[in-house]
């Protein structure tokens, strides 16, 4: 789960921002239960990082 984080700020602070898309992908595989995905959504919040939709 730190992992998880670590590896989306890093995206987002090289983007400014991280898509659902690749926040799925660094989840894939690993089981969250609904208080997981708010410390995600908070750290990344915290990191001043937006959480996006893919624009294809």
């Amino acid at each position: 789960m730190p992992g998880i984080i670590r590896r989306a700020i890093e995206i987002g602070e090289r983007n400014g921002k991280i898509t659902f898309d690749e926040l799925n992908h660094l989840c894939a595989g690993t089981v969250l239960e609904p208080e997981d995905i708010e410390r995600i959504l908070s750290a990344l919040s915290e990191a001043g990082i937006w959480l996006e939709e893919d624009r294809t």
